[in-house]
């Protein structure tokens, strides 16, 4: 029995039709929050788990709990800011914003259309920022908020053939970073989470190396405790980025080496520092980018 519960909150998470969104709503509700459950889907998808929001709302009202469904993209502005007012129309506040719904983006650099990246940026980047600004309101009134905004290790670590995608989640990275200062003056907290998990929008990633790795490691449920961590009002970690899943739970962060000790204006002295330079054996790890001003 857990002792950290959601009892009185309210959380909308998007994407939730499947998968991870899924997992995630579910998990709140049962911890006796009232969920608002966002899937694109108008229509039952595919296979059995690919959901409408309105089939896992009704999926959790007949376990008892409280939620309701919304069908919508919020690829589009005006949609997504409506679904965080509806969301408090219905439920009377909003405590909790777990951006989750994505969508996957194959190209590279040179070959990336302008049309296809702003597509891949709506969903997977201006959606957070619209759910974000229009929740925050809410949360800055009432003192209290936790959002949760779903980037990817892609975005950290780098991967080929992936170009409108990286670019959003490392959108997510800086979004998440800059809006959980802007509140440290509120009961606020914002942070991201990077995934490692088996879902509908990486079955066939994961489906051709079954063979060698454990797919329980890669279940969406394995990804979950760290969402609810991060939405409880417990947690105080704010502008952080955890990742979960492949047997993991961990955390990412972007540290600055100490580097040389003088610099000087010659070329000649950064390669002959290099080295240094790149010496990962003494880093900081900044709260801000103010931090970097300081002298030891």
């Amino acid at each position: 029995m857990t002792t950290h519960d959601f009892a009185g909150r309210v959380a909308l998470v998007t994407g939730a039709g499947s998968g991870l969104g899924h997992s995630h709503a579910t998990a709140l509700a049962r911890l006796g929050a009232k969920v608002m459950v966002n899937d694109l889907r108008a229509e039952h998808g595919e296979t059995p788990a690919e959901k409408t929001a309105a089939e896992v709302a009704a999926e959790l009202r007949a376990r008892g709990f409280e939620a309701e469904g919304s069908a919508g993209s919020v690829a589009d502005e005006g949609y997504s800011v409506g679904l965080v007012h509806e969301t408090v129309e219905r439920f009377g506040r909003i405590d909790i914003v777990v951006n989750n719904a994505g969508c996957p983006g194959f190209g590279t650099a040179q070959e990336t259309s302008t049309e296809f990246l702003r597509t891949i940026l709506d969903v997977n980047l201006l959606s957070y920022v619209w759910t974000m600004r229009t929740a925050l309101g809410y949360m800055r009134e009432q003192n209290y908020g936790r959002i949760v905004n779903t980037s990817s290790g892609t975005a950290t670590f780098g991967s080929a053939g992936m170009f409108a995608y990286i670019t959003a989640k490392a959108g997510v990275l800086g979004i998440t970073k800059a809006a959980a200062l802007d509140n440290t003056d509120r009961d606020i907290r914002v942070n991201a989470i990077c995934p490692v998990a088996y879902t509908v929008m990486s079955r066939d990633y994961f489906g051709s190396r079954a063979d060698h790795i454990d797919l329980d490691d890669f279940d969406p449920r394995r990804v979950t405790p760290l969402v609810l961590f991060l939405s409880h009002q417990d947690c105080e970690l704010t502008g952080e980025v955890l990742s979960g899943g492949a047997g993991r739970w961990a955390r990412i962060f972007t540290g600055k080496t100490a580097g040389p000790e003088k610099i000087s204006e010659d070329i000649e002295d950064v390669f002959a520092s290099l080295d240094t330079i790149l010496d990962v054996g003494d880093y900081t790890i900044l709260k801000d980018t103010q931090s970097q001003y300081d002298r030891k």
